[in-house]
């Protein structure tokens, strides 16, 4: 018995958005360590945590909330 195309691209897309939100919790539970044990970390998880980990944080953020309509754009883009 196969399974239907569309049901295998939601399936797709629910394991898509599992794995943002556990980036997203995982990056922000870094932030949260930082900002609660940040006197007692290094200098080079300080530039880590400025540079690239807040910027995932904010843009896993955004694209979790927002994800909806910039699907929705790539879809009229990709239309001729």
């Amino acid at each position: 018995m196969t399974t239907h195309p569309a049901r295998l691209r939601r399936v797709a897309q629910i394991r898509a958005r599992d794995l943002q939100r556990g980036l997203h919790l995982i990056t922000a539970a870094t932030v949260l360590a930082y900002v609660y044990l940040g006197q007692w970390i290094g200098g080079d998880f300080t530039l880590a945590v400025r540079w690239v980990l807040t910027p995932v944080l904010v843009g896993s953020g955004l694209a979790l909330w927002k994800w909806h309509r910039v699907r929705r754009a790539l879809r009229r883009i990709g239309r001729p």
